[in-house]
């Protein structure tokens, strides 16, 4: 007997027909790219593609001010952010992490990260139960990477992490920076085995000129393509731009 699978669109246009019909309901999913490669337009069209359809969206910055994400995403498209903001249907939020003034050590540490991943847990939590989010968004998951220096502390409160996502029963993207020269897929090269999905983007050359572009890494569930796939931002959102069979 097959599992049906339930799928939500991802808000991309042209990539759910590449992936079954979009990310399946309930999972937890990782788009992974160096910076400006198109991350948070990805995010954000995630996010508005479920509020057209009513369903209730939550958009969390760990990294910039609530006002700060609005005014990136109103620069990049035509959406009326506003009036979803006012219905309910999107919500901002900024969860910056206060980081110790001193230097911590030894059993310091673990009981910093305790606390600092206990706070973030309890709040994302305490978000999607008020506003009953069904789609949430976490922009971006690198500086907890980088805030968790020790490897085994990392591990286990990213692995909890996405098991509270889980939990909570929303569909999540969480966003991650590649560094330059390196060859992971995030920070921490561990975030991308434990989510759902993986899709990278990047900069490639095609056509004599350097095109951003779309790759599936891994998606459980799913029959997906492998193809690279050129995208453009448009004002109406992401766009695949299908190449042309000689």
């Amino acid at each position: 007997m097959v599992l049906k699978v339930e799928r939500i669109s991802t808000g991309v246009l042209g990539l759910d027909d590449k992936i079954q019909g979009g990310f399946y309901k309930g999972s937890v999913n990782f788009i992974t790219g160096r910076t400006g490669t198109g991350k948070t337009a990805f995010a954000s069209s995630f996010i508005v593609a479920g509020a057209v359809k009513g369903e209730r969206g939550l958009y969390i910055t760990t990294e910039e001010r609530e006002k700060d994400i609005k005014d990136d995403i109103k620069s990049m498209f035509d959406w009326d952010i506003d009036a979803l903001e006012k219905r309910n249907l999107v919500t901002f939020i900024s969860m910056r992490p206060q980081l110790p003034m001193k230097t911590v050590t030894g059993e310091q540490v673990a009981k910093v990260v305790k606390l600092y991943m206990y706070d973030l847990v309890s709040k994302v939590e305490e978000a999607v139960k008020k506003y009953k989010a069904q789609r949430v968004v976490v922009d971006s998951i690198s500086l907890v990477e980088v805030f968790i220096k020790d490897d085994y502390l990392r591990k286990i409160a990213l692995m909890q992490f996405v098991d509270r996502l889980k939990d909570l029963e929303v569909t999540a993207l969480l966003t991650g920076t590649i560094q330059e020269g390196v060859e992971a897929l995030s920070s921490s090269g561990l975030i991308e085995f434990i989510t759902d999905s993986v899709i990278k983007l990047d900069f490639v050359p095609i056509a004599e000129e350097f095109k951003r572009t779309l790759t599936i890494r891994k998606m459980r569930r799913t029959d997906h393509s492998v193809m690279i796939h050129p995208f453009e931002i448009t004002n109406r959102g992401i766009k695949i731009i299908e190449l042309k069979e000689d």
